[in-house]
């Protein structure tokens, strides 16, 4: 039940000077919940009171950027977080959907056989059949080749029978070549001018590790990167629990796209649906955010997305957003602390194209934080920015859990995953009772509360220390040479629960870092 904000602020005290929008943890249930930032604001003199720590921009695109300590100890270098959360708008009703260019690549390799190459077939008809008149498509199969099945073509009523016809054409072939099936759909692709509002988008689906042309995450993840650069983020499917997940879920991250498990091949339909009606709702696309670090600011690692250095500026690329789509960017840097007062951090700019308004939009800010001397300096870190490092750190848990699991090291693995589980319950506990006893700014547009947010990654850590149970099997044999010899049962098999589980965790951990 919702507590109205007059009565929060009266609990904690707040004078009706204080600005801004508070995340105030509350206990209808349990001890720690949160209330997101629309639930709770309050606005003094027509705004809020300016924290150069932190800043507020934007309107089809906002970026809400703010550093995870507002000021830090004079003396030597000190480090610090610059979290940055960007949001698209709600979708209004006057707007009118972008056209949409949808390319859908389709492994039609032996394992797709049966249920999977039907349902797949299905949920690629099933697109076509959403697709409105003008919006375009592009249809590729792929096996140890790629087969152009519809070139790039325009929607109506007359070529739309003719598309799902070849899609129902395709049949089963050879090996798994993922880099051929791209390669093709983005030669098809550029023989079109990619030009004007239209939302542009690949949709991957396979269901086996890529054994034939490029093999290796890092060249499918320069494969992914030069089309992100061209306009197009690709979302993978990865379908049944016989697929690399590593490989499908580096080219999503790689090109700003979703990576999808589907444990069968029935859920397909449902995804292919999710990623239309996300194209359609689109608010802006070749979102690029540019984070230009003031001298002597110095960067300690970012964090899950791709980017590039070019001198003292990260640029970010975050592509399309969806209406209400969150994106962040998660930036350690070490920060000069020598002599008192002001220091600026950074100055940040996002441009994007704005598909509402149909111009090209730009919103920016800069940070600073305040040095002082070590009695005054904030120690603790912001709760909100806190909830996103441990968003990364869940991740990176489930990663490594994985990697465990597939060494046949399960109690190694379910150990790392209880103790990130006792980790996130301090955390929480800790968090949720910092923003109690000092409330802080939440961040605008937040998809998720405070307490949600800790909640979603012990549910995920949960999930994967209760299915690691079964063994996975041993590693083949090797015949003289090198070579494998010849097949045999393993010793022992995992689960399909456990091997659905390490696909699963790979989605959860690119949602996490996303």
């Amino acid at each position: 039940m919702r507590i109205r904000t007059t009565f929060l602020l009266a609990v904690l005290g707040i004078v009706a000077s204080s600005a801004g929008a508070l995340a105030i943890p509350v206990s209808p249930a349990r001890k720690a919940g949160a209330i997101r930032s629309d639930d709770a604001t309050v606005v003094v003199a027509g705004s809020e009171t300016r924290t150069p720590s932190r800043f507020v921009a934007g309107k089809t695109l906002l970026v809400d950027a703010r550093l995870g300590h507002a000021s830090v100890a004079e003396g030597g270098s000190q480090e610090t977080f610059l979290f940055a959360q960007v949001s698209g708008a709600e979708a209004r009703a006057e707007d009118k959907a972008p056209p949409v260019n949808l390319a859908i690549v389709i492994d039609r390799s032996g394992s797709m056989k049966g249920e999977r190459i039907a349902n797949a077939i299905a949920a690629a008809v099933g697109s076509v059949e959403r697709m409105r008149d003008g919006d375009r498509v592009t249809v590729v199969a792929f096996d140890t080749v790629a087969q152009v099945l519809v070139p790039p073509t325009r929607v109506d009523a007359q070529s739309r029978s003719r598309i799902e016809s070849q899609i129902r054409s395709v049949r089963l072939g050879g090996d798994t070549c993922i880099s051929c099936g791209l390669d093709e759909a983005m030669r098809q692709l550029e023989t079109v001018s990619l030009s004007g509002d239209q939302v542009n988008r690949m949709v991957l689906l396979s269901d086996g590790a890529a054994n034939f042309g490029v093999r290796d995450v890092p060249g499918l993840r320069t494969q992914a990167a030069r089309m992100q650069r061209k306009g197009f983020a690709i979302s993978t499917v990865g379908v049944d629990v016989d697929f690399d997940e590593k490989v499908m879920a580096a080219i999503a991250n790689e090109s700003n796209g979703k990576h999808y498990f589907v444990a069968n091949a029935s859920g397909l339909p449902k995804v292919f649906s999710e990623e239309f009606d996300s194209l359609l709702a689109s608010v802006a696309r070749d979102a690029e955010m540019v984070i230009e670090l003031a001298p002597g600011v110095e960067v300690a690692e970012v964090f899950d997305r791709t980017f590039r250095r070019e001198g003292n500026r990260l640029i970010v690329p975050f592509g399309t957003f969806s209406a209400n789509q969150e994106k962040t960017v998660l930036v350690k840097l070490r920060v000069p602390a020598t002599g008192a007062g002001e220091k600026a951090v950074a100055d940040v700019k996002l441009a994007y194209r704005d598909l509402q308004a149909r111009n090209d939009g730009q919103c920016s800010g800069n940070l600073a934080v305040v040095v002082t001397d070590s009695g005054r300096a904030q120690r603790d870190l912001d709760p909100f920015v806190a909830a996103r490092v441990e968003r990364s750190r869940t991740a990176q848990t489930l990663t490594e859990a994985n990697k465990l699991f597939e060494q046949g090291r399960i109690g190694e693995a379910r150990a790392r995953l209880a103790a990130q589980a006792q980790n996130l319950k301090a955390k929480e506990e800790a968090n949720v009772a910092l923003a109690l006893a000092q409330p802080s700014v939440a961040p605008r547009r937040a998809s998720k509360s405070l307490d949600r947010d800790f909640e979603d990654q012990l549910g995920a850590v949960a999930r994967a220390e209760a299915t690691f149970a079964a063994p996975p099997p041993p590693a083949p044999g090797h015949g003289a040479g090198g070579f494998a010899g010849p097949s045999r049962p393993p010793a022992s098999q995992p689960a399909d629960a456990a091997k659905a589980q390490v696909r699963a965790n790979q989605a959860s951990a690119t949602e996490l870092g996303f």
